[in-house]
């Protein structure tokens, strides 16, 4: 007769298993979530690559942008948590953030 399997045992073989789950990037993530409102400007979203749309919500900071992008936002245009994937985690929002605030403040050849 096979013994049953202890709980505290089965409890670690599921943690087990979700930290072992896939970490998206933070392409990854605009391309699956973010781009929905992002690459149009819905709800006033600022369009992904657009430095003016950028300039006022990059003067409020990195952590404010990471803040809004988990948490919400509601003022003079709408964020909903995580972009409406509340699968995502905070990390995978932090990075697509970073991606995003990377396409407009990296200095190219050429550009303005």
């Amino acid at each position: 007769m096979p013994r049953p399997v202890r709980l505290p045992i089965l409890i670690l073989a599921l943690f087990a298993t979700d930290a072992s789950a896939k970490v998206l990037t933070g392409r990854q993530v605009f391309d699956q979530t973010c781009h929905t409102c992002h690459s149009r400007g819905v709800a006033g979203a600022p369009k992904f690559g657009d430095r003016a749309a950028w300039r006022a919500h990059l003067a409020k900071g990195l952590k404010v942008l990471e803040a809004h992008a988990i948490h919400g936002y509601y003022g003079h245009s709408f964020m909903p948590p995580k972009g409406g994937n509340e699968s995502l985690t905070d990390s995978e929002v932090r990075a697509a953030v970073r991606y995003m605030v990377a396409a407009v403040s990296t200095q190219r050849p050429g550009a303005p």
